[in-house]
């Protein structure tokens, strides 16, 4: 008897949701970054002072979010101006 293999079941991609407005806050951190809508992973990485692999980790997990033009990773400013709100509130409330 053939043993049946598992496959794992195509998913349809999620349709992106349109991103939210920025609150005042946000505005104050966005203004810390230069005023382009993609960023490289290194220039990520500057910015919240990591490793470019932490960066490429965040994206892969959902925490940033990432797109690759011409087949490079580009970091969207909006998710790094949330990233960075997050974080600091998680630090405010701890």
């Amino acid at each position: 008897m053939a043993k049946s293999k598992k496959y794992r079941q195509r998913q349809e991609p999620t349709p992106k949701t349109p991103e939210p407005e920025l609150t005042d806050t946000d505005r104050e951190i966005e203004c810390s970054l230069p005023k382009k809508d993609l960023f490289r992973v290194e220039e990520t990485a500057m910015y919240f002072r990591t490793s470019d692999s932490t960066i490429r980790r965040w994206a892969a997990h959902g925490k940033l979010d990432a797109e690759k033009p011409g087949g490079q990773m580009r970091i969207t400013r909006v998710s790094i101006v949330r990233l960075r709100m997050s974080s600091m509130l998680s630090k405010r409330y701890a």
